[in-house]
């Protein structure tokens, strides 16, 4: 765009100022005459100047219609007075847009993209925006070469122009070779190991991102501050076409400066702790190379110390010295504690189903208390685990005139209802299904309903339960659950109806950990015995049944996850005992043990260990022994699963006959990404066996799987779940599909 001001003797030949004697326009069709008058802002008699002249163009730029405006002034007509021509050149008003040749993008494709619109005006610069548009599109596809050339078609009679992209896409580009220059410390190998841009090869695709080309240039600097060369910078980065035109070269040059490593840590301003315990959380020592990293790890850790004690408003400054005639970074630690800050407030925020005291009750920080970062975080830990919220956010509310601050909890909810309906066909069970209606948050108000139903041509379950977490807003739980199950097997038939009550609180002097105590009684029928003498299960028939189960189940369980669904750190530890029979009256008696051990280890990226252990007894009480139904038998998913096998295909022998064990135990070990928070996949393997008594326990006798599998977590329907797994101990070695719907993974 241009302005070309020609004022003819005005101001240059004369002495005083001239006026205007008349405004003219020409050159615009679609923008009447009014409006440029109007916003040149200058009409007849007004005095004619320099700053006058600008502010008008100025203001018919900003219009957005014109690409060129030119002001002349024509002083002959009268002495003193001058004519005034505002000539335009109006930018295009656009019809349509049109894409020749798009190659590997469609039109629709393109002109969805671009942001501008038929019936707009349409400036050069919006033109060439919308051109580094469709290159970006281009690039998207590894066409990096592309070229795009823009021009405008004759306006039609509505004065209104079509605007032409003509493409050429151009072969498809891959990154070649990655080259760096200047690099002495690590080699070409390593630093292309440090970023995420790829060469081509047969086993990556080599494509190049702009944007995380971008990212990478960032991580290289990033990973020579971190490795003792604090100095070191990018200077230059090219990109260039190989010969073979297929392929990028991408050459990198580097400034690595001085090698440096840590040397002596100081501090000064502390008065709450000495310098012994605050050098405890340097993560360096002396001698180390430098790094960046390491030294804001160890700020963050000197900032955690010290809002452990109530210093919210601390100040930490590191001082970086060279030490004289060495390679050393003596660091020294500029401190002000401040005063101490105290809570005001605790501030429930963005609740709009769930009820304040619901949330209030999980916070460990109250008003008046001393600010602690550990019971903040508690606190935050707390209330995320409830799994009532997608998000969770933690905001300080400053109060002039005091050191204290109020503690805002603004919690973001997320659907806490489950409905499910579902089926699949199995080799074991034929067709199956399920029905389930869950609620984990009834009426904000954090108490749990579900009921369930599962049915296949072996079994058909129908469980309904309530529970209440904290009874009477103290942290006692009480929940309750009827249910009525029939399972058809080969050597019998069993019926269970039955219901059970559920105590629990968590162990004071025992942080993360709770104990629940459960009674059930359930009446027992089982009809349709083998009658196959031979059998193990024929002794079933010489009892009278229906029998009456009445039992006592004792669980500790030390849970420190950081979240109930996809934890990525923390365990869940339990140790369950069940006794029926004896004191507790019925006339079925056993005692069962299970132990069960998760842990989840947090790798590098979005990857996490997750190691399981689970372990179990079961054997007589007073002098009953156990039914053949509470013997163990693995196999499928679940407490009992070891993937890779059907489900109760691996079980103990005794004789000639394959029986429910006394004693099992499953070890398994993941190996995690995340996907997304709602999307994990794995590689898992299971390995286990059961065995009929202790001393025929043989930990070297497992029956092995390994697979992949996938977990998504899905609003309304909880988390499924498929494993394809690989038993190497069957009968016939091979592989083993396994669904999983519900939150027992």
């Amino acid at each position: 765009m241009k302005i070309c001001v020609l004022i003819s003797i005005l101001i240059i030949s004369t002495a005083y100022p001239a006026s205007v004697n008349s405004i003219s326009v020409e050159g615009n069709t679609f923008v009447n005459n009014e409006l440029i008058l109007s916003v040149f802002g200058m009409s007849s008699g007004d005095e004619l100047t320099a700053f006058s002249i600008a502010k008008g163009t100025d203001a018919l730029f900003d219009l957005g219609y014109f690409s060129d405006i030119e002001i002349l002034a024509d002083t002959a007509a009268a002495d003193g007075y001058a004519d005034i021509l505002i000539r335009v050149t109006e930018n295009r008003l656009l019809s349509s847009i049109e894409v020749i040749n798009p190659g590997c993008l469609s039109e629709s494709a393109i002109t969805d993209t671009l942001s501008i619109y038929p019936g707009q005006t349409v400036t050069p610069y919006d033109v060439e925006r919308a051109r580094q548009m469709i290159l970006g599109l281009y690039a998207e596809k590894n066409h990096h070469a592309a070229e795009v050339v823009s021009f405008w078609r004759e306006p039609d009679s509505d004065h209104r122009s079509t605007l032409v992209f003509e493409c050429t896409e151009g072969p498809d580009v891959r990154v070649g070779e990655i080259v760096f220059y200047g690099n002495t410390a690590f080699d070409d190998e390593k630093l292309r190991g440090e970023i995420d841009t790829r060469e081509d090869s047969f086993w990556r695709s080599g494509q190049f991102e702009e944007s995380k080309f971008q990212v990478d240039i960032v991580q290289i600097g990033a990973f020579y501050r971190n490795n003792g060369y604090p100095e070191a910078v990018v200077t230059d980065v090219s990109r260039s076409m190989l010969e073979d035109g297929r392929h990028l070269l991408i050459e990198i040059t580097v400034s690595e400066g001085k090698y440096f490593e840590f040397g002596t840590v100081t501090f000064d301003g502390n008065e709450e702790y000495p310098d012994s315990l605050l050098a405890l959380a340097m993560d360096f020592s002396p001698t180390d190379s430098y790094s960046e990293e390491k030294l804001g790890n160890s700020m963050t850790l000197l900032y955690e110390i010290f809002q452990e004690r109530g210093y919210f408003y601390a100040s930490i400054q590191p001082v970086i010295e060279i030490s004289p005639d060495s390679t050393a970074l003596d660091i020294g630690f500029l401190i002000s504690e401040g005063d101490r800050a105290h809570v005001r407030k605790v501030i429930i925020g963005g609740n709009t189903r769930t009820l304040d005291n619901v949330i209030r009750r999980e916070i460990t920080v109250f008003p008046g208390d001393m600010f602690r970062r550990s019971a903040l975080m508690r606190s935050y830990r707390n209330i995320y685990y409830l799994n009532y919220f997608q998000d969770l956010m933690v905001d300080f509310g400053y109060i002039d005139g005091s050191s204290d601050i109020d503690l805002i909890f603004n919690v973001f909810e997320k659907t806490t209802g489950t409905a499910g309906l579902g089926a699949s066909y199995g080799g074991e069970d034929g067709f199956a299904g399920f029905i389930e209606l869950a609620e984990t948050n009834l009426f904000g108000r954090g108490q749990v309903v579900n009921l369930n139903y599962q049915f296949s041509s072996t079994k058909q379950d129908i469980q309904l339960g309530f529970t209440e977490p904290w009874v009477m807003d103290t942290p006692l739980s009480l929940g309750g659950e009827l249910f009525h199950t029939i399972t058809n097997r080969d050597e019998y038939d069993r019926r269970r109806t039955g219901g059970s009550v559920t105590v629990g609180r968590p162990l004071p002097w025992f942080d993360y950990t709770r104990a629940s105590v459960r009674y059930m009684l359930e009446k027992v029928d089982v009809f349709d015995i083998t009658s196959d003498t031979t059998s193990f299960y024929y002794s079933l028939n010489d009892t009278d049944w229906p029998r009456w189960t009445s039992s006592m189940r004792l669980s500790i369980a030390r849970d420190n996850r950081d979240r109930r669904m996809f934890a990525s750190h923390g365990s869940l530890n339990s140790l369950t005992m069940e006794f029926a029979g004896g004191g507790f009256g019925g006339n079925i008696g056993y005692q069962e043990y299970l132990l069960d051990s998760s842990w989840y280890i947090p790798a590098s990226w979005k990857f996490i260990y997750f190691l399981r252990f689970r372990g179990g007894v079961v054997g007589s009480l007073a002098g009953e022994e156990p039914p053949a139904y509470e013997l163990f038998e693995l196999g499928g998913t679940g407490f009992f699963g070891v993937r890779g096998y059907p489900s109760r295909s691996i079980a103990a022998v005794e004789g000639y006959e394959t029986v429910g064990g006394k004693t099992m135990m499953i070890l398994s070990a993941e190996f995690r990404y995340r996907i997304i928070d709602q999307i994990q996949m794995s590689l898992h393997g299971d390995a286990g066996n059961t065995w009929s008594s202790l001393s025929a326990t043989d930990i070297s006798d497992l029956y092995r799987g390994v697979g992949l599998g996938i977990r998504i977590e899905i609003p309304m329907l909880g988390v499924i779940g498929l494993d394809y797994t690989y038993g190497f101990d069957r009968p016939e070695p091979g592989w083993e599909p396994h669904f999983q719907f519900g939150t027992s993974f």
